[in-house]
């Protein structure tokens, strides 16, 4: 089933909400229109914690919105589950609207296909979904992911105060969990190095399919593509796991363009990675990840973007076991070009789950770059994991750049060939010494004493800050009020 609905409010409803708002300086200048420039005070921690669900409210709407089919009653008949169409071609706004949760089921394609040439685009097959402040969508089972197909955009602007959240129906009724649902998916048309066939990397027949999905490629010629905008996105419970190697995760992302726009997203209790980027040229700012299940940030497939301020916690060990716990950082890439170079830049990691492999595992070729980050580990104790390795790196042609960081961790790398790539990297400016992070997750004296590098002239997404971490203190803490699972 197709939709297509072509609203005359849509300029008017989105107009404000999709202006580019002006760049300024610090912890939070990426930010939607609307939103104040410095944050409020934090908002009150729910209980019981770690995760409140949307607040529903005392009765189910009597019906659903234009383009979507009512599945009855949910969450003790006080939501409406208005299920998406299973392909929205043309606009379709998805309004909020007291006591409505917007159901995903199956695959639902935000547009058709238009391969990776971004000089085609056929409005026959081109969808945009629109998505307003304070929003609930959500997922019942494995199969059910919301995907943006090549040529296709998803506008989903929330706001401090409203945030949309992707969920799992069994979170609105109280008992969310790993593995709930799949996620969500963008796919791009800016260059892959991992080619179906033998095209030629980074053209526009060089396409790759994504885990988890039928009938959905990213790839093409545009680094300047764009998917479309997400700002204040929660996606919580996903991470659906089909097979060996066959995974999706809270966010993934396919050959997407530097023209897409997402910041002050959260994943929350993916069940496998809390991001996965192939390819592309994306970069992202204002990034929480809490408790991924797998690694926190993955990268494949040669992508040359970066994230600037990023937040990720992680005590609880992994559901799938010590066999296959993760990383934070696991940064890989098929050896050709366009090489991998995955960029990150005033990240405050902190973690004491036991069954962690390392902080930064980075191979196959990767040229890798951390920092004016501040990432602190716990020991491991006898029968665990190597919980508190900074490093793990290998691989030939792999580099690591580690400027201007704070590391806590025992062990400064995993193994014998590790300390080649680690002894070798330029580390100006960081330093290997204890931890004196707040309870907060904001910088204590040990981390205000690193002096940041200057970040815009290595990377013009990047913008300069005088310290180094997600925050420089408390009032710059970008994550409060709109963010769940950080009490």
């Amino acid at each position: 089933m197709s939709v297509r609905t072509n609203a005359k409010a849509l300029l008017m409803t989105f107009g404000a909400a999709l202006a580019l708002s002006a760049c300024g300086s610090g912890a939070d200048d990426v930010v939607s229109p609307g939103v104040p420039a410095a944050p409020p005070p934090p908002a009150p921690a729910p209980a019981p914690a770690p995760a409140p669900t949307p607040t529903p409210g005392d009765q189910a709407a009597a019906s659903c919105p234009d383009g979507t089919v009512s599945q009855g009653t949910i969450a003790n008949n006080t939501l409406r589950a208005c299920r998406l169409p299973s392909t929205i071609l043309g606009d379709l706004i998805l309004k909020q609207v007291d006591g409505v949760a917007y159901q995903i089921q199956g695959q639902v394609n935000v547009g058709e296909d238009q391969l990776g040439d971004s000089a085609v685009n056929d409005p026959a097959k081109r969808g945009r979904l629109y998505i307003e402040p304070g929003v609930t969508l959500f997922g019942e089972s494995g199969p059910d992911v919301l995907l943006v197909q090549r040529g296709s955009q998803i506008h989903a602007l929330g706001t401090r105060e409203a945030p949309i959240v992707f969920t799992s129906r069994a979170d609105l009724e109280g008992n969310g969990a790993k593995f709930d649902w799949a996620g969500v998916v963008l796919m791009g048309r800016a260059p892959i190095n991992n080619c179906i066939g033998s095209a030629t990397p980074g053209s526009a027949n060089c396409q790759g399919a994504v885990e988890g999905t039928s009938n959905a490629f990213g790839g093409g010629n545009n680094p300047a593509d764009s998917s479309g905008e997400l700002s204040y996105v929660q996606v919580r419970y996903s991470g659906y796991v089909l097979g060996a190697g066959n995974e999706l995760q809270s966010l993934t992302l396919v050959g997407v363009g530097s023209g897409t726009r997402i910041s002050h997203f959260q994943s929350h209790y993916s069940g496998d990675d809390g991001i996965e980027i192939f390819g592309g040229t994306v970069n992202l700012s204002h990034i929480v990840i809490t408790e991924a299940d797998d690694d926190s940030l993955d990268t494949d497939w040669g992508w040359n973007g970066g994230i600037q301020h990023g937040l990720v916690v992680r005590k609880t060990p992994s559901v799938k076991g010590v066999s296959d716990s993760g990383s934070i950082f696991e940064w890989s890439a098929v050896d050709r070009t366009p090489t991998s170079t995955p960029k990150v830049s005033n990240f405050t990691v902190y973690t004491t789950d036991p069954s962690l492999d390392s902080l930064v595992k980075v191979n196959q070729g990767t040229q890798a770059h951390v920092w004016n980050s501040v990432l602190v580990t716990a020991p491991a104790s006898a029968n665990q994991k190597q919980a508190d390795v900074c490093f793990d790196v290998s691989g030939t042609g792999t580099t690591i750049e580690l400027l201007a960081n704070h590391f806590s961790c025992d062990k400064r790398d995993k193994n014998a060939t590790t300390t080649t790539y680690v002894d070798a990297a330029d580390k100006t400016g960081t330093v290997f010494a204890a931890s004196t992070l707040g309870a907060d997750y904001v910088n204590g004296a040990n981390e205000a004493a690193v002096t940041p590098v200057a970040v815009n002239a290595k990377h013009g997404f990047f913008q300069d800050v005088d310290y180094i971490g997600a925050a420089k203190d408390a009032n710059g803490a970008w994550w409060t009020g709109w963010t769940v699972g950080l009490d």
